[in-house]
């Protein structure tokens, strides 16, 4: 199978991340593999994480991807300490904007500890004012019989599908090119990390680097004809019922736009062996300056 069927978001058209220039074709030869970034997306100085060129967002702050990572990685590390079991949930809010030349402090708490579940506080600071947050949900595993066992094949081939490139690559590295994206039939657009997403256990980090591309590849208002300049998203909400397997994600987005000014994305979440869950953010929209807004 390489469609998600999940009834009202089936027959979500995706625009494409990056349309071609006027006047070209739409329809030029894919390379099979994506190229391989040479760094991460922070680096350790001391007690601090200091951003890299491939941690950077589309406008002058870093990308949600990279920093809902940051903030995961260290909720996931202090729930393996603990042994707090499979992360199920989580919600992060982007409280200001972080930077390139920030040093980002990063540290994590147990919320509230239970005999299954428990909760986990990940926070960023710089020079001490927070700057963005998550509470993540950890539930350890029993057996239930009866209930539906591990997937026990994949049932996509995210490598069968052509590479997402862009026509023209952009002025600087961002974050979007620490992934590779692969486009199937049906909406759904697979990522994975092609830079050091977190350890190789933690779950969340390569999940949510994908989650927050769903306004982004699913704007309601196309990327040809824009009516909003910008669209960022206040936070990010996780929704898992197991463990993703592999490194591929595969997000069916659906966008909502308000004429007020704001709106929201919802996808699909799914690994090679099905769906694994859910994803929403909301989204602000800001406006074009007025002698530059498209024609109607």
């Amino acid at each position: 199978m390489n469609q998600i069927h999940r009834g009202r978001l089936t027959d979500v058209k995706v625009e494409r991340l990056f349309p071609p220039r006027a006047g070209e074709a739409a329809e030029t030869p894919l390379p099979e593999t994506a190229p391989l970034p040479a760094e991460g997306l922070f680096a350790r100085d001391g007690e601090d994480h200091l951003p890299l060129p491939l941690a950077h967002g589309p406008f002058d702050a870093l990308h949600g991807g990279a920093i809902g990572g940051l903030l995961a990685n260290a909720a996931e590390a202090l729930a393996a300490r603990e042994d707090m079991g499979t992360p199920i949930a989580a919600h992060i809010q982007f409280l200001r904007p972080l930077k390139s030349d920030h040093r980002l402090t990063v540290f994590a708490e147990v919320a509230q500890p239970g005999r299954r579940l428990n909760l986990v506080d990940a926070f960023i600071e710089v020079e001490g004012a927070l700057r963005a947050e998550g509470r993540f949900t950890f539930a350890r595993d029993i057996d239930i019989p009866g209930l539906a066992e591990r997937p026990t094949g994949p049932v996509h081939d995210p490598l069968s599908f052509p590479v997402i490139q862009p026509p023209h690559q952009p002025g600087r590295t961002w974050f979007k090119d620490a992934l590779e994206w692969r486009e199937a039939p049906g909406g759904t657009v697979w990522i994975r990390g092609l830079t050091d997403l977190g350890p190789e256990a933690h779950a969340l980090p390569r999940v949510i680097a994908a989650a927050d591309w769903s306004a982004g590849i699913s704007r309601p208002d196309g990327w040809s004809r824009p009516r909003a300049a910008a669209f960022p998203n206040s936070a990010l909400t996780l929704n898992l019922w197991r463990r993703p397997i592999g490194d591929w994600i595969g997000l069916t987005p659906k966008s909502r736009w308000s004429r007020a000014g704001f709106g929201m994305a919802e996808a699909i979440l799914s690994d090679s062996h099905g769906e694994i869950g859910t994803s929403a953010m909301p989204v602000i929209l800001l406006p074009f300056p007025e002698k530059t807004a498209p024609v109607a």
